[in-house]
């Protein structure tokens, strides 16, 4: 098996709104998650895992590997 290297990065702070609309899904998702689990859960940490999602998604991986990182990036070359 050949593993690749492993990529850290720092954490971040993220400071910002959300419309209206996103806090009442996500109030509305962290009822769903106390009413599936039993666990209440505040708002933050449920947003965590939302963007670690991006990590798997891929779909966005590839189209992030043909647009080289955006979509400002321009086409892919090769």
């Amino acid at each position: 098996m050949k593993l690749r290297p492993v990529q850290t990065y720092p954490p971040a702070l993220l400071k910002g709104r959300v419309s209206g609309e996103l806090q009442i899904a996500l109030t509305a998702y962290a009822a769903y998650y106390c009413e599936t689990t039993g666990q209440m859960i505040d708002l933050w940490p449920l947003v965590v895992p939302i963007l670690q999602f991006l990590g798997a998604d891929r779909d966005f991986h590839a189209w992030r590997r043909r647009t080289q990182n955006g979509p400002g990036a321009g086409p892919a070359k090769g």
